[in-house]
């Protein structure tokens, strides 16, 4: 009598031990399926919105032009690097100053001052490391906008950035095809330099804004700034040699305004 209760006692313990594997089992499977439900819930930013575009929202186009006569522009001087000299087949003008036969100036970044903040576009800006040139030679971002910094060429280039607010970086790219994405968190006051320090010649400009409202002039001089609501606003034009200047403008509803900038040499 004495063994059959100790064997039923064990076989007890047995089955209580197994229900306790059991239900510690179950515990685990239903921590397992909680995790990745948080993990996706922390993980599953919503993306950002677009600027709404009011129904008033008006349109600034205009012409910058260059008053005087420009002096030739100097070519640059790529021998330094084999590979820079062999991309071009004749020798490439320095975009510090580019005029057109009418007096067109381009590369002038545009923008409104005091336009409302947006939040960032998604779609990321580029400068890209080509013919051993920054491309575009300027641009405006916005702060938080995804920037993606280029090597197209199968040279060493290294990107210095040197901003006035953001905190600077420079970076090494020696493999063609390199990509490095950017970000800058606060406004810049004004353009800032991006420069090459194995390649001297190479410069680009650029400024960050909390705001869509920017535009550069093209080789016609032509610039535009859509979608702006309506209100009391200060426009800035800057240019790389001959400097910044500004107006205060007043843009209606659904108005397509023309504001032009004449700089002179």
């Amino acid at each position: 009598m004495k063994k059959f209760l100790a064997m039923l006692f064990a076989v007890t313990l047995v089955v209580a031990c197994g229900k306790g594997r059991e239900a510690a089992s179950h515990e685990d499977e239903g921590e397992d399926d909680e995790q990745p439900a948080a993990t996706a819930s922390a993980t599953s930013a919503a993306p950002a919105a677009a600027p709404v575009v009011s129904a008033d929202a008006a349109t600034i186009n205009g012409l910058v032009k260059f008053e005087g006569t420009p002096a030739p522009p100097p070519s640059l001087q790529m021998s330094a690097d084999p590979f820079c000299q062999s991309q071009h087949g004749a020798p490439v003008a320095d975009e510090e100053v580019v005029v057109g036969p009418a007096g067109e100036l381009a590369n002038v970044i545009v923008w409104i001052k005091n336009a409302p903040s947006a939040p960032p576009p998604q779609t990321a800006a580029l400068l890209d490391q080509k013919g051993c040139q920054y491309i575009p030679h300027v641009q405006a971002i916005q702060v938080n906008q995804p920037l993606q910094i280029r090597n197209d060429d199968n040279t060493l280039h290294n990107v210095h950035a040197m901003p006035n607010v953001n905190s600077q970086f420079n970076e090494g790219q020696p493999v063609q095809g390199m990509v490095s994405t950017k970000k800058f968190d606060k406004p810049e006051p004004a353009p800032f330099k991006v420069k090459c320090d194995v390649h001297g010649w190479m410069k680009s400009y650029m400024i960050v804004l909390p705001h869509p409202y920017h535009g550069v002039s093209a080789m016609n001089g032509a610039y535009t700034i859509p979608n702006l609501p309506p209100g009391n606003y200060t426009i800035v034009a800057w240019h790389e040699k001959y400097g910044q200047q500004e107006q205060n403008i007043t843009v209606a509803p659904k108005e397509q305004k023309q504001v032009n900038f004449t700089f002179k040499g």
